[in-house]
């Protein structure tokens, strides 16, 4: 599929970004509304802020209630929602074709004009407090959410996208207000959408319910962070004793960033990775193992997972740590080269089938590259890594002393002096 030709910009009235992909083939049309604001943009004592306002715009506007708009969603027959990461907050739908309007009225709807009723205010604090206390009762889940204060400190990164139980607790109604009245607008907000649609359509449909919207500056506040060797235990009385050892890794849009996804596939992103074939299969050692890499606007980290037995910890640990040091001693071959590249282009080329991706990546080429990829375009970006660009990264990455080591299971950190940065 050619998408540059079908890949339209636009801009509304007041300048916000309009990327579209029309695909007539589709019954369907994905959209999401994105804004330039996460949990890296919140202030220490109010963690999670972003959070609590995506949660609570669904509990009710002057027009609609929190039952009627629950209802609407499953009325529509799609799919509506939101998330917060780090760096974004996204409202999304998936409807039919003949129900965008009536989609996008009510997510527009709920992220301008929620009334915050103060009932609802301290009613889904306590809802996020469970969510917070559901994630600590999944340990692989919860070891990744301590990874980043840990490795990041009290630097912006390293703050929880939920907030803990002290900062949900600190934020209140007006505070609420506040965020949206200041991030909620442009140059703060991008548009995209992919499906049945046509341009101009969709361009006056943003119009007609975020032209209006006046422009507030905001300015976000870039600082690498760089911490030292750290080695954290957070004991619980598991079965597992579940590990991370991360690394530094490279901002989004670092010139290496495709020779980090290829490094990452032959390292550990897949069944046929050197570390699943070494650490399970041939010793099994542990059931999960993986890398993966994680991205923002000024920095990034590189790191791997595991999941293994006490008795197994130092034989399974050992061998991932006897890993990261091959794989700068016994560097990626080409054929090991050729066939992460093979396997991230045909990925690639699978995501063009699915509108939500579609509508995802363009946001993040929007937001992250400020300028729009076809399909050819990012698979030649993709196959023109070579070896010698993949061994390079793995040298540059793997040879440092710069490890955060977290553990949590039925250990102490005496037991792990051993593992210790």
């Amino acid at each position: 599929m050619e998408a540059a030709d079908e890949v339209a910009e636009t801009t509304a009235a007041n300048g916000i970004p309009v990327v579209l992909e029309t695909t007539p083939f589709f019954q369907s049309v994905s959209f999401g509304i994105w804004i330039k604001s996460g949990s890296r943009d919140e202030a220490d004592d109010k963690s999670g802020l972003f959070h609590f306002l995506e949660h609570l715009v669904f509990k009710g506007t002057p027009t609609r209630t929190a039952s009627s708009i629950a209802m609407e969603i499953d009325t529509l027959g799609g799919h509506i929602d939101a998330f917060t990461s780090r760096e974004v907050t996204c409202y999304f739908g998936h409807v039919l074709t003949e129900r965008l309007d009536q989609a996008f009225d009510l997510v527009a709807d709920i992220m301008l004009n929620s009334s915050f009723p103060a009932e609802e205010v301290g009613r889904e604090r306590q809802v996020i407090l469970e969510e917070i206390r559901m994630g600590e009762d999944n340990p692989s889940d919860h070891i990744h959410d301590r990874l980043y204060p840990v490795r990041w400190g009290h630097h912006p990164l390293g703050r929880p996208i939920t907030g803990v139980a002290d900062t949900v607790n600190a934020i209140d109604r007006e505070d609420l207000i506040k965020a949206r009245e200041r991030f909620y607008r442009p140059p703060n907000i991008v548009v995209t959408a992919c499906g049945d649609v046509k341009p101009d359509e969709f361009t006056k449909l943003v119009d007609r319910y975020f032209g209006h919207l006046e422009h507030v500056e905001t300015h976000r506040e870039l600082s690498t962070p760089r911490l030292e060797p750290t080695l954290k235990v957070i004991e619980r009385p598991l079965e597992q004793v579940h590990m991370l050892v991360a690394m530094p890794g490279l901002p989004m849009t670092h010139e290496k960033r495709h020779s980090l996804g290829v490094l990452n596939t032959i390292f550990g992103g897949g069944v046929s990775s050197r570390l699943f074939q070494r650490v399970r299969e041939e010793r099994g050692l542990a059931y999960s193992i993986y890398s993966f890499y994680d991205q923002y606007i000024d920095t990034g980290l590189f790191g791997v997972y595991a999941a293994c037995s006490k008795p197994q910890l130092k034989n399974g640990w050992g061998a991932i740590l006897k890993e990261i040091k091959a794989i700068v001693q016994n560097p990626p071959t080409e054929n090991e080269v050729k066939r992460a590249k093979t396997m991230g282009a045909d990925n690639l080329k699978m995501s063009f089938e699915s509108l939500s991706s579609r509508t995802t990546q363009m946001a993040h080429q929007k937001l992250y590259h400020k300028r729009l990829l076809s399909l050819d375009e990012m698979l030649d970006d993709l196959m023109s890594v070579s070896a010698e660009s993949v061994r390079d990264l793995a040298n540059e990455l793997f040879t440092g002393e710069d490890y955060t080591i977290l553990a949590l299971g039925p250990v102490k950190e005496n037991e792990l002096e051993w593992l210790s940065p």
